[in-house]
């Protein structure tokens, strides 16, 4: 209800803005009018693209699992799920969207009839592209292989998209605008989405024939995309969730950890805390949530780089706020750890007080890829900006921000837990009823992330703005209050995890 009134409030802000919009647009000239449309209609289809599986979950009335026990076949599901689709919020403000930039060549009533055709056409498109996306990604993540070769894909087209990012913004906006804007709208008018958008201005021309095939080519799109809907919905009707895939045998790396430690003769603590470090680990190789989310991790400082870099005249500031930014995004995103463990945490509960080597476990298991990955981030810094000098206090600072942020978050994932996706779903989807919970805990342990780390980064940018010593003063006061911070974050968490305990079940369940 929350993301639906918000969602309300945010179309009717937008209607009025719509219709100017639509009327400066007419008055730009008939090349301008036809970049400007497709324009916002390839911006429009990427967000139809990616949106809705970012919000997975939140409505789930149009979920084929939910009419499996039904035993109804795709075929009979697929009509009234259809026009389902259309009745959304989204879908009812955006076919208005269309419709009113459809309006633009009103003057013109041949070509005003084959824009409303064509806006309905975009519309269609959008919408089954939409649940097409959230099928596809659902299905990709169920399957371990599935996940290598995305998590693969994604790495590989960061590899190729930075770079290229990079050269268009060293290029300067004007020489964007002037030549690589242009030659990719003329790109995308022979796409499927852009198709229905050059359509009007060949019908106010009267060539029929160039109107006939790019619609009828879009209409074929539509047809080939409803038929891929529909082949995912009867697949989800047979296929219900599963956890593994049960085809062979494989090694379990939590008992072989287990068969370890009574090896090694640990204590019954020592034994928990290495229990849930061994569990933890394993996520991030093998659960699509903490896949996902240690992609976007990667992503945030990288796009940070290739955006700001050049904009400031490569300021040595900018680059060595990347790694910082690295590490404090790293410990920020674990303020939901304890709701993705969700189903373990009833064993772990009732095994007893064992909440400090509970939190010490987890932050264990990311630790251990964290900190190599941030000090990596270090050198290419220091290399790129040329400054050696800066290391001691760019380590300091990174680990003061790395272990606070961390320290935070270890409390913030206890105090206010909420809902996540469980193991094996849609990791971009959210929980129903959950959405509020979200919202605040991260907004309490950003802040409180934001208010811990600051103090860190002082010496550091005394030594990039005065002297090189203040490095020196930064890496041992960096490192002490990241780990003073971290070892009381995590003690309290753990304290705060055995009074919780019933009610952490319950709200993270």
């Amino acid at each position: 209800m929350l993301v639906l009134i918000a969602g309300a409030v945010w179309a009717l802000s937008l209607a009025p803005s719509t219709w100017w919009a639509a009327r400066v647009i007419e008055e730009q000239g008939l090349g301008n009018q036809v970049d400007a449309i497709t324009a916002l209609t390839a911006v429009i289809a990427l967000g139809w693209l990616v949106v809705p599986v970012l919000i997975t979950g939140l409505d789930d009335s149009l979920d084929p699992r939910r009419f499996a026990s039904l035993g109804v076949s795709a075929r009979r599901l697929m009509p009234g799920m259809t026009v389902s689709a259309f009745l959304t919020l989204p879908a009812l403000f955006f076919a208005y969207v269309f419709l009113t930039l459809a309006t633009t060549w009103r003057y013109d009533g041949r070509a005003l009839a084959v824009a409303c055709v064509g806006a309905l056409v975009v519309l269609a498109m959008v919408v089954f592209s939409a649940r097409l996306a959230v099928a596809w990604v659902t299905r990709l993540l169920q399957s371990r292989h599935a996940r290598a070769v995305v998590l693969g894909l994604v790495v590989l087209g960061g590899l190729v998209v930075t770079p290229i990012a990079y050269a268009l913004v060293t290029e300067g906006l004007d020489t964007v605008l002037n030549i690589d804007v242009p030659a990719l709208l003329e790109t995308i008018r022979y796409l499927p989405i852009g198709m229905p958008s050059v359509a009007p201005r060949y019908a106010a021309d009267g060539q029929w024939w160039d109107v006939a095939w790019r619609l009828a080519a879009s209409l074929a799109w539509v047809a080939m995309i409803h038929r891929a809907w529909r082949a995912n919905v009867a697949h989800a009707l047979v296929n219900p969730l599963y956890r593994g895939e049960g085809v062979r045998a494989g090694t379990d790396a939590l008992l072989g950890s287990a068969r370890r430690n009574a090896r090694r003769r640990f204590g019954r603590r020592n034994a928990a805390e290495e229990a849930v470090r061994a569990r933890a680990s394993r996520y991030w190789i093998t659960d699509p949530r903490y896949m996902s989310g240690l992609i976007s991790i990667l992503v945030f400082p990288t796009a940070f780089f290739t955006l700001v870099y050049p904009i400031f005249g490569s300021p040595v500031a900018v680059v060595m706020a990347v790694p910082v930014l690295l590490a404090g995004t790293i410990g920020w995103a674990r303020h939901n750890d304890v709701a993705y463990d969700s189903t373990a945490l009833w064993l772990d509960v009732v095994s007893g007080r064992l909440g400090r080597d509970v939190m010490t476990g987890r932050v264990r298991a990311t630790l251990a890829w964290a900190a190599p990955a941030t000090l990596v981030a270090v050198v290419i810094a220091a290399a790129v900006s040329a400054r050696w000098d800066l290391v001691p206090a760019e380590i300091g600072a990174v680990a003061g921000v790395l272990g606070t942020s961390l320290g935070v978050s270890a409390v913030s994932s206890v105090v206010l837990p909420y809902r996540a996706p469980a193991p094996g779903e849609n990791p971009f989807s959210a929980e129903v009823g959950s959405v509020g919970a979200g919202l605040l805990a991260q907004f309490v342990s950003s802040i409180a992330a934001w208010i811990v780390a600051v103090p860190v980064t002082l010496p550091l940018l005394a030594a990039i703005r005065w002297d090189w010593r203040y490095g020196w003063l930064g890496l041992v006061f960096g490192t002490a209050t990241g780990v003073a911070v971290l070892g009381f974050g995590t003690a309290w968490a753990g304290r705060m995890y055995d009074r919780k305990s019933g009610r952490l079940v319950n709200a993270v369940a």
